[in-house]
């Protein structure tokens, strides 16, 4: 029987060699196969982790580097905190400063109108026994200007007024240098003041005076500021001599109206103004034909020169 069996194994055909051949070949294949995705796979992983690991120390130095600029900007933020709280300290004690030296100006300010004013007041006063005249030829006094002006008052105002020879402690030309032929001014100081007031008195009383065949002009030597006071008021006075209104200046620089009765002390042109637009005024202006001052009809009045004075008793006088 066992040899019958064996008989029959080894009677195999070749067909069957091969299909056994072709098994053991696709066995071999499947493996190598899966051996070759195994590896792949495990090959694709490993990359994929190497990248996730490169990206993730990127990221984190970026973080570093921001987290360093982070804290850069918040030191840079805190110095400017400390230089906006130390600014608004500093502005707050400049502030205090200010206020006490706008303070300090205010006072230095009134100070210094009080000082002007008394200074105003003391040249003022140095030039009260002074005068000033006007209409004398260049060079007439011969280099003698004293003795000249004594001479001069005494001849135009009349010897028979003055009981001595009238005492002139000193006179010069004004500084100003002569423009278009016109003479300089003569400024005599009188020794005594009660002369020099005959002198203005008799002045005004003989206006017009004459010498040399040239009209002479007599008056006090007023300071430059109350000069520019006087002239502020030079419309309003041409309109009230073209009005035929009384005017005039009381020392140092008031200006005095007189219309109907009515008297007004101004200290500036608007004032003056104001004192012709009254209805008062008006009113009486239709009665006597008094211009209105503000008027253009009155401005014209050139070519004239109006020396208008007050004695002491700031009575109206004007010399024409």
């Amino acid at each position: 029987m066992k040899k019958a069996g064996k008989q029959k194994k080894q009677d195999k055909g070749p067909e069957e060699d091969d299909f056994g051949d072709n098994c053991a070949m696709l066995t071999h294949a499947c493996e190598a196969s899966a051996s070759i995705t195994n590896s792949s796979a495990h090959t694709t992983i490993e990359d994929i982790l190497t990248a996730i690991n490169v990206l993730s120390s990127r990221v984190d130095m970026r973080f570093t580097e921001l987290n360093g600029v982070i804290s850069d900007f918040k030191a840079a933020l805190t110095e400017v905190s400390e230089r906006v709280s130390s600014t608004e300290a500093a502005t707050k004690s400049h502030e205090r400063q200010l206020e006490g030296l706008e303070k300090r100006y205010d006072m230095l300010a009134s100070q210094y109108k009080q000082q002007e004013a008394k200074l105003d007041d003391l040249e003022a006063r140095s030039r009260r026994q002074n005068i000033r005249i006007v209409g004398i030829k260049e060079k007439t006094e011969n280099g003698r200007p004293t003795e000249f002006v004594s001479k001069l008052l005494s001849k135009l105002l009349g010897e028979e007024h003055f009981n001595l020879p009238i005492e002139v402690d000193r006179a010069h030309r004004s500084l100003a240098p002569a423009t278009g032929g016109k003479a300089r001014a003569i400024i005599a100081r009188i020794h005594y003041y009660q002369v020099k007031e005959l002198v203005l008195r008799l002045a005004r009383e003989k206006a017009p005076l004459q010498y040399d065949g040239r009209p002479v002009y007599i008056f006090p030597d007023l300071t430059a500021a109350t000069m520019k006071k006087r002239q502020a008021f030079r419309a309003i006075r041409e309109k009230c001599r073209s009005g035929s209104i009384r005017c005039g200046f009381r020392h140092p620089a008031q200006f005095v109206v007189t219309v109907n009765n009515n008297t007004g002390t101004f200290t500036t042109p608007a004032e003056a103004e104001k004192f012709f637009r009254s209805p008062a005024l008006l009113q009486a202006g239709e009665r006597t034909n008094v211009p209105d001052a503000l008027s253009d009809k009155c401005c014209h009045t050139e070519g004239w020169r109006e020396l208008s004075l007050f004695n002491k008793d700031c009575q109206f006088i004007s010399l024409q």
